[in-house]
């Protein structure tokens, strides 16, 4: 059973999971390709939302409109901003994540991305993954969301046949390869019959596998699976430390450690509603109560033998969404989880159009718009952090000017230089 459909960060009932057991997936695609339209499916079929909700029939494309919250984009029939909802079963809870197609709203869909610890990536079944899909999944390798679901689509349209799909298929999987992309399933849907979607259909006897929805249940978050401890502090209240575990498991007893300061001992774990907990884990937000005084907002706590790296040169990978670019020796602050960190662009050590692939020259011009870049910055001071691979929320990261400029979203590669702990 279901539960109504609610907007991310809003209210929920008391059955709601718990953060550790979400799973937020982005959906990316051309556009015209059914993505809007498959996740309407998704909720209509689900109970998650009802036909009067439709405000068009669902045969002149009313699916397509249930999480466009902006009146332009019914008028233009694509979406213009990230919109999310939640549909929760029995088992999990799920923030469903629908990022703009067109190549003009790049920093929206890399910022959908960027909130995403998996993937639906929607390809029509006869028009195959074209440029924009394989910018989409560059951002997404990008972004640290590396396991992906491909929902083929439009397979009414080709007369559900065997053949469109396994050519999609491929295609789709050879580029996951090539970009680093691990595809779980690919899956044929038609978004506006229903079919496959939540429940197998008879018109796909072809197909060995699990409808789209029992794929998406098998899906792991980045955060499972033996990632170390990150906690992050982000206020003080009557002595104790509000804070989000970013990664891995705190438990009663653990002895954490932040930079220049003396390790604390974790006494108590309290969420909020309910009684003290003896560990928390990926995702949770927390009250929790330390021996000696508690941290600043902003800290980083670890375990002492799993500490984060420290250093104040950060080479990195960003995806430029400012329409004029930015070059090397440019100011920047890399805006991410715990704090502002500000620094230089020291040097750029190449740059190429994000629906390619890297080149083996080297190109130190200007990044322009869409490009993917790799970086050097130089920190003002040495500061915690992960590459994206060992702890997302810290390896990610978005890069400004140092004022209001979004230059672009970027991840971390590696994490050198001086080190004064």
């Amino acid at each position: 059973m279901t539960t109504p459909v609610l907007p991310e960060g809003g209210p929920t009932p008391a059955a709601t999971a718990r953060d550790a057991d979400t799973l937020r997936v982005a959906f990316v695609g051309e556009v015209d390709h059914g993505k809007s339209t498959l996740l309407g499916r998704l909720l209509l079929d689900t109970g998650s939302v009802t036909t009067d909700r439709l405000d068009v029939p669902v045969e002149d494309g009313g699916l397509a409109f249930l999480l466009d919250g902006l009146t332009e984009e019914r008028a233009d029939l694509f979406t213009l901003d990230t919109a999310s909802a939640v549909l929760e079963t029995g088992s999990r809870r799920y923030v469903l994540i629908d990022v703009p197609g067109h190549a003009e709203l790049l920093v929206n869909m890399a910022t959908g991305a960027s909130r995403a610890e998996a993937a639906v990536i929607v390809v029509d079944c006869r028009e195959r993954a074209a440029e924009q899909t394989r910018r989409h999944m560059r951002v997404l390798a990008m972004m640290g969301v590396t396991a992906v679901v491909c929902a083929i689509t439009k397979m009414d349209l080709a007369g559900w046949a065997e053949a469109e799909f396994h050519t999609a298929a491929r295609q789709v999987a050879t580029l996951a390869d090539e970009i680093g992309l691990t595809l779980v399933a690919a899956v044929p849907v038609s978004a506006m019959t229903g079919d496959n979607v939540t429940a197998a259909s008879a018109r796909l006897p072809w197909y060995a596998g699990r409808p789209l929805l029992d794929t998406l249940a098998d899906l792991t978050p980045w955060g499972d699976g033996g990632a170390p401890l990150r906690v992050e502090a982000q206020d003080v209240v009557e002595g104790r430390v509000l804070a989000r575990v970013l990664s891995g498991e705190l438990r009663i007893g653990d002895r954490l450690v932040a930079p220049g300061e003396d390790a604390r001992t974790a006494l108590r774990i309290e969420r909020f509603g309910e009684p003290p907990q003896e560990s928390a884990t990926t995702g949770d937000n927390i009250g929790l109560v330390l021996s000696g005084p508690p941290c600043a907002p902003g800290t980083l706590l670890a375990l002492s033998d799993r500490r984060p790296l420290r250093g104040d040169r950060w080479r990195v990978r960003v995806l430029c969404t400012a329409e004029d670019g930015f070059a090397e020796g440019a100011r920047c602050t890399l805006r991410r989880a715990g704090a502002d960190l500000s620094g230089r662009i020291a040097r750029v050590e190449r740059h190429w159009d994000s629906a390619r692939r890297a080149p083996d020259a080297t190109d130190r011009g200007p990044v322009r718009f869409s490009e993917v870049a790799e970086l050097t910055v130089m920190l003002d001071r040495p500061a915690d952090g992960d590459d994206v691979r060992v702890c997302a929320p810290l390896g990610r990261f978005m890069l400004t000017d140092g004022a209001v400029r979004i230059l672009g979203l970027g991840i971390v590669d590696e994490i050198a230089g001086e080190d004064r702990r």
